[in-house]
């Protein structure tokens, strides 16, 4: 009697590890997709009021804008603080370096933003004008901490980018 003796191969893993890869690759592009859909990208209108697109292909003018402006104007906040819950004006001047004096021909954007998140953005323009200062608002704030207000003034062909932090609380 001739024994019958079988050679058995070792068990090769690597085909079922390689098919197993591309099921976990595929399972965790899927679940990316799902992140990326329930926690969706902010538009950032940011400093310039702008999308990033378009201060990314217009930065040098808007730079350039920036510093004729600078050397032309100075912007006054009359407003350092925001009690919570209360109605408040923001009043702004827009004043001649050269002499002081406060322009009233500007046309001011006022976006009253938290610097973490665009779902509380308020964008403004002036309600009136009073003792040299534009008037924004009245707005009220609900929410405690850092708010940001990001001014785009232009006075003629002079045009600046401001922002401003102010402090909400309770």
């Amino acid at each position: 009697m001739q024994a019958n003796l079988e050679k058995k191969e070792p068990f090769n893993a690597w085909p079922y590890a390689i098919v197993a890869s591309i099921f976990g690759i595929i399972i965790a592009c899927g679940v990316t997709i799902k992140i990326a859909l329930d926690n969706p990208v902010q538009l950032d209108g940011g400093f310039y009021l702008s999308k990033y697109q378009d201060v990314d292909d217009t930065i040098n003018e808007l730079l350039a804008k920036q510093k004729i402006f600078d050397e032309a104007y100075s912007l006054e906040y009359g407003l350092r603080k925001i009690t919570m819950g209360e109605s408040t004006v923001i009043p702004i001047a827009v004043r001649a370096k050269a002499d002081g004096t406060a322009i009233d021909s500007a046309s001011i954007r006022l976006l009253v933003t938290r610097p973490d998140s665009n779902a509380f953005n308020i964008e403004l323009t002036p309600t009136g004008m009073e003792n040299g200062f534009y008037l924004f608002g009245p707005i009220t704030i609900d929410l405690p901490g850092r708010w940001q207000l990001l001014s785009k003034i232009s006075v003629g062909e002079k045009e600046g980018f401001i922002k401003h932090e102010i402090f909400a609380t309770p």
